[in-house]
């Protein structure tokens, strides 16, 4: 920009002369210095790239200043797996989109289902998380409109790992969840750990996918209408994985475990839950995975 408005000066200054001095001009100049001038082209802005990786912490906000992806070979915190544009009313704002607002939301949707193509299948089914990433004020007020999709791992969000994740998930993959070994807390109800194991060692939980909830205020895992919808829900999810009817016999067969998203990412749009079917009690040595009624009977 200063060397823009250096030149717009100098050329003014060029002007003020010829109209000054009333020199008589050479044959062929007209005086007019913009007729023969091309138009400048439009700034093109900054737009992140897609499958790369960085180093940093995830960050609401980006600017060109912080942008330095590193290769996803090497040590990193995050990748980012897709890169969206605001348009519409959401690009005509006077601000980039603030966590929690509708157009925040609506640019999560875009990154749940562009990281679903990026990875090979839903984030949830490995321990992933999603954010978003928009422009600064800064960015924002010079045009910028994009929004980038970061998927770092869930374990610890500070953890590095080595590798992309692209198609990471695609077919047998050893970050998909399988089966786990569940610990309880000494009430019986809250869950302490859950290790995961080899589906052909004793276990007593497996996963079984994602049930997405409505747009509803934040369904609230220690409310108990709350945490009922969720695990109906996950009911649904084990019976379509071990291929047995819905019906009301269902909850005599299955316990569930639902994976609760915290309050904050809920605002930002996640609303799809990871669902386990879990026999308390109970041992299994192998996957129900289309096992049918004789796989989870009615107890």
């Amino acid at each position: 920009m200063r060397g823009r408005k250096t030149a717009a000066a100098v050329v003014g200054t060029g002007v003020m002369g010829l109209l000054l001095t009333g020199c008589s001009l050479p044959d062929g100049i007209d005086g007019d210095l913009t007729s023969s001038w091309s138009e400048l082209a439009e700034p093109v802005g900054f737009v992140p790239d897609a499958a790369v990786c960085h180093d940093a912490e995830y960050d609401e906000r980006g600017s060109l200043a912080d942008y330095q992806p590193v290769d996803c070979a090497d040590p990193h915190l995050t990748e980012t797996v897709y890169v969206g544009e605001f348009t519409d009313s959401a690009g005509e704002r006077t601000n980039p989109p603030s966590a929690g607002s509708s157009d925040w939301r609506s640019a999560y949707r875009s990154c749940d289902d562009g990281a679903a193509d990026y990875l090979g299948a839903d984030f949830r089914y490995a321990r992933l998380w999603l954010g978003v990433t928009v422009p600064t004020e800064e960015a924002w007020a010079g045009g910028a409109r994009w929004f980038r999709c970061e998927v770092a791992s869930l374990e610890d969000r500070d953890r590095t790992r080595s590798g992309s994740l692209a198609g990471a998930l695609s077919g047998d993959s050893e970050l998909r969840l399988g089966c786990f070994e569940v610990g309880l807390g000494d009430d019986d109800q809250s869950i302490e750990s859950m290790d995961p194991v080899p589906c052909d060692e004793p276990h007593h939980a497996e996963f079984v996918g994602v049930w997405e909830a409505p747009d509803v205020p934040y369904l609230d895992g220690r409310e108990g209408d709350s945490a009922e919808q969720v695990h109906r829900g996950c009911r649904e999810q084990v019976a379509e994985y071990v291929d047995v009817p819905v019906d009301g016999d269902l909850q005599f067969r299955t316990g569930t475990i639902a994976d609760w998203m915290e309050e904050e990412d809920w605002d930002n749009g996640d609303r799809k839950f990871r669902c386990y079917l879990w026999l308390n009690g109970e041992e299994l040595e192998d996957s129900l995975a289309d096992g049918g009624d004789s796989a989870l009977p009615v107890r």
